[in-house]
């Protein structure tokens, strides 16, 4: 049964899989109007003339909507008013959070390789540094008219006010390719710009040392942080327009003050001594790991005279030029207006403001911004709080920690169309797996001598937690899964770029080296293959076997390992091995409660661990990863049970966000939006950055999972089948996007109205097959860009497929709207007469004509046809096998009269207690472990 699930759940599509389906053509078609409901989620609608109203032009060719933070005061001159009102900028070189004072502006600035000791546990416990606090002094303190913002479409910010007759404004940016960040301030009236630059450096004391000097135009703040001997320099150069400027140095503290100026720009470059080289996590002495790499001075000076020697002009144009190629790519409308109310007012009134859509879409928005911020090649990635820290002792050392949070950031990057941020990540991952190799060799000698390669070629281990210069061993607070999970990530970027270069330089020998490590480690139990030790991250259970988490890792990295191989006809020697592998790997088992287990020894949910968890890590093959999809309605439904029981009551910031799209995988919109809601009405502080659990305590990860969930809301791939808007909530009944990318490197973009589309566009971008699934698009119109007609093959109603051709836009318009059928309701078994049969009954649904019964048996992931054309709401379902069945799971579904049938179901899970001879019914509305028992006899 494992055998047929490999090529059930994780289904490429072949070329010949529709042949002897109808052929279609469409040239032309009127769609009739009708009362609909949003086939997907079961949402009802007024009627609407829009269903076959197609929008003139291409949806992907409109302009996006801009969108804004802004606010009418300054942020507080605190770490409070940082965490929850600064506004935050970076180009992965450095973050900047911009306060926008007028007595006195502050800009603090974060580089990421600026560490300290990391010892001690706790919430707080060194790591990250503040690398800089920089002051502009204007002594403007009665001013009018003020309002500061951040413009996400531009990705630059502004502060404007009038003092005494002037208005004043400064203009930010942070640029990738010149790597400096560039402010210009203006004044409105000649020769009333005075200001004082003072860079300061913070935390100077034990373990820091440094000076500020200013000379000539430029301050030098440079230092030695000492535990790993990071020499770091930051340089600022002030080129005014007009007026004087001074340099002084008064102890150790370098300003610049302008007096009389038109206007002026300052530059600023920063770094350290830090270098991508596997040294520095296989140096032992942690002052040692650095030594070898020159000082910053020379790469600093370097970046700001390439910057210097540009006009302000040319710094803003190749900005934005690098800038909008990403953020430009992805436009969300939920058919908000822009609000008159200030952001932080917006976030106070929300979900009850009238503006509360606009909120969503620049939440989504700006989970993209964080990222383009904080994610660039040859920088380090985002780590917890992504690339922003004022703090000495950061939250959890500002470190990356891989059972979901690193995860979680680069989840939007491959969905959010923004793939080539992932080579960040990818750079610091090859520094560090020379460590890791090291590591897989010590724990297979430690946990299975008898699959170690004596010449160490065991792979590598996925590490839990890293920073920029250490990867410790083992934690039993999370599996080994940890690595396979990362693999995945590579393996997204494969499947949603499609570039065969890519794979085979940079994704294959990650994954298979992976899959080489995983092989070696787990262990035969009773004919299985198993992870020992394992464990579930961070719940109470550790050092156990087989935990779903590792299971389910481990196929999702042999399986696609396997699946790359195949593409580039590789024949490395561990192949065989994984092949044979792959089905024992067992990564799904079914509970008594219908639900996904966490652990092998749990049988009714919340038995073991906290049921509540922030964690969900037995629903890792549903989200992010592919192996619980559309084509295992089984383990969909199964899911969906866990989904929950898990329930809604954790306050974690990132938990909510995952929520989001696991709800949206299992095609629930209205559970998945209440989870979006909740982290914006909870979580986003005034700033929009997420509140991790209370403090504040800000951690970036739901940030950037709020925007992957909301993307998986509004187009799925995970079976390889496009599939746009397959969980909307009824409050996005209107709306468009254009540019979301689904794997196969398909760019897809929908316009839609009453819940119901009213154009889809599909720009192949690799070219191959493109199956398309969305309710009635096999009677739809298909045309390309230019107006042409599209063949397709059909399979059934709501999937087509089109071979397409690379650079080409395929247009679907005029499709019929659909009525889906309301699935029925509470499933029971009401007796069970004899062996050989069971009573069910349901209650029934106004629109259909009659019902279908399936079941699915034990750990199955599809269900079998039991009975269909019911036209009753009662059936007894009689089967020679009922004794010999220990747990199963049965559904009734709906039926229309036209054949379509309901997307839900009713469920209910059958037990069988062998020594009692009795048939046990799994309550599902008691207490996870209450039963209800029915006598087997030979009465009705």
């Amino acid at each position: 049964m494992i055998q047929d699930v490999v090529s059930m759940t994780l289904w490429t599509p072949s070329q010949n899989e529709f042949s002897g389906e109808m052929m279609f053509v469409r040239k032309s078609m009127t769609a009739a109007f009708a009362v609909f409901t949003l086939a997907w989620t079961g949402i009802a609608f007024a009627p609407e003339l829009s269903a076959v109203e197609s929008s003139s032009g291409l949806i992907a060719e409109g302009p996006g909507k801009d969108l804004r933070l802004w606010y009418d005061a300054p942020a507080p001159d605190s770490n409070a008013g940082w965490v929850d009102r600064s506004i935050p900028m970076g180009n992965g070189y450095m973050g900047a959070n911009v306060f926008g004072g007028t007595a006195s502006e502050r800009i603090q600035i974060t580089e990421n390789s600026l560490y300290d000791s990391t010892e001690g546990r706790g919430l707080r416990h060194g790591g990250l540094n503040n690398f800089a606090e920089v002051f502009l002094d204007f002594g403007h303190n009665n001013v009018s008219n003020y309002e500061r913002e951040l413009n996400l479409s531009e990705g630059v910010s502004h502060v404007r006010y009038q003092q005494d007759g002037v208005e004043y404004s400064r203009e930010y940016f942070t640029s990738y390719p010149d790597k400096v960040m560039a402010i210009r301030l203006s004044a409105s009236k000649a020769g009333t710009l005075s200001f004082t630059l003072r860079p300061t450096i913070p935390f100077l004391g034990s373990g820091k040392s440094g000076s500020v000097v200013a000379k000539d135009d430029t301050i030098t703040l440079s230092g030695v942080m000492s535990y790993f001997n990071v020499k770091y320099e930051g340089q600022f150069k002030v080129i005014p327009a007009g007026g004087t400027m001074k340099a002084a140095n008064t102890k150790s503290q370098g300003t610049i003050t302008v007096s009389d100026a038109d206007s002026a720009v300052i530059l600023l470059a920063v770094g350290t001594n830090y270098q991508f080289d596997p040294k520095v996590f296989l140096t032992t002495e942690n002052a040692d790991k650095l030594s070898s790499f020159p000082h910053p001075h020379a790469k600093v000076t370097r970046y700001l005279g390439d910057a210097a020697a540009k006009s302000y002009q040319q710094l803003l144009a190749n900005h934005q030029a690098d800038y909008t190629k990403l953020y430009g790519r992805v436009s969300l409308d939920l058919s908000a207006a822009e609000p008159t109310i200030c952001t932080d007012e917006l976030i106070d009134s929300y979900p009850d403001g009238e503006s509360s859509r606009y909120l969503e879409e620049l939440a989504f928005q700006f989970g993209r911004y964080l990222l383009i911020c904080s994610s660039r090649a040859g920088t380090l990635p985002p780590h917890l709080q992504g690339i922003w820290n004022v703090y000495s002792d950061p939250p959890w050392a500002s470190q990356y920690l891989h059972d979901t949070n690193l995860q979680m950031a680069y989840a939007p990057a491959f969905c959010a169309n923004m793939p080539e941020l992932f080579e960040c990540y990818l750079g610091y991952f090859n520094a560090f797996v020379p460590r890791q190799r090291l590591h897989a060799t010590q724990y297979i000698k430690e946990f299975n001598p008898s699959q170690l390669d004596p010449g160490g070629d065991n792979g590598w281990a996925g590490p839990f937690w890293t920073n920029p210069y250490n990867v410790p061993g083992r934690s039993i607070v999370a599996g080994f899964g940890t690595g396979s999970w990362i693999a995945q990530m590579f393996w997204d970027y494969y499947d949603y770029t499609r570039d065969p270069s890519l794979l085979a330089d940079k994704v294959y020998p990650v994954m298979y080296d992976q899959a080489n490590f995983v092989s070696r480690f787990v262990k035969d139990v009773d004919g299985i293959l198993l992870a020992n030790p394992s464990s579930s991250p961070e719940q109470k259970l550790r050092n156990t076997v087989g935990t779903t988490f590792d299971q389910q890792m481990f196929y999702e990295n042999h399986h696609n390992t396997l699946t790359a191989a195949e593409i580039l006809g590789r024949s490395d020697s561990r192949l065989s091995t994984l092949k044979t592998q792959l089905p024992l790997l067992d990564p799904i088992q079914i509970g008594k409660s219908g639900q996904i287990k966490e652990f092998r020894q749990e049988q009714y949910y919340g038995e073991i661990g906290d049921p509540a968890h922030r964690h969900t890590s037995m629903l890792l093959g549903l989200y992010p990863g592919q192996l619980i999809n559309d084509t295992t309605p089984a383990w969909l439904d199964a899911a969906k049970v866990s989904l929950t029981k898990r329930t809604n009551k954790s306050n974690i910031g990132w938990s909510r966000a995952e929520r989001i799209a696991m709800w949206a995988r299992v095609h629930d919109g209205e559970e998945a939006y209440s989870f979006y809601e909740a982290l914006l009405g909870g979580n986003y502080l005034h700033n929009l950055f997420n509140d991790h659990r209370g403090g504040p305590l800000f951690q970036a990860d739901a940030n950037y999972g709020a925007t992957a969930g909301v993307a998986e809301m509004l187009l799925q791939s995970q079976d390889h089948v496009v599939a746009p808007l397959t969980a909307m909530p009824a409050a996005w009944s209107q709306g468009s996007y254009q540019g979301l990318l689904a794997r196969g490197n398909f760019e897809v973009s929908a316009q839609w109205t009453g819940g119901h589309a009213s154009q889809l566009e599909v720009l192949s971008k690799s070219g191959g097959d493109l199956d398309l699934r969305y309710p009635n698009v096999a009677q739809a119109m298909i045309k390309t860009a230019e107006g042409q007609a599209v063949d397709f093959v059909a399979k059934g109603s709501d999937q087509v497929r089109i071979k397409t051709t690379k650079g080409q836009t395929y247009v679907v318009t005029d499709i019929p709207v659909c009525i889906p059928v309301i699935a029925p309701t509470n499933l029971k078994i009401n007796k069970e007469s004899a062996i050989d049969e069971i009573q069910l009954s349901w209650t029934g649904t106004a629109n259909a004509a009659s019902y279908k019964l399936y079941r699915a048996v034990g750990n199955a992931p599809d269900y079998e046809l039991i009975a269909s054309d019911i036209t009753v709401t009662d059936f007894v379902y009689k089967s020679a096998d009922l004794e010999q069945v220990d747990q199963m799971t049965i559904k009734v579904t709906a039926v229309h009269a036209d054949g379509r049938e309901s997307n839900q179901g009713a469920t209910v899970i059958r037990l069988l207690d062998r020594p009692r001879r009795q048939a046990l019914q799994y309550d599902d509305t008691d207490s996870p472990c209450r039963l209800r028992e029915s006598e087997i006899n030979n009465t009705r």
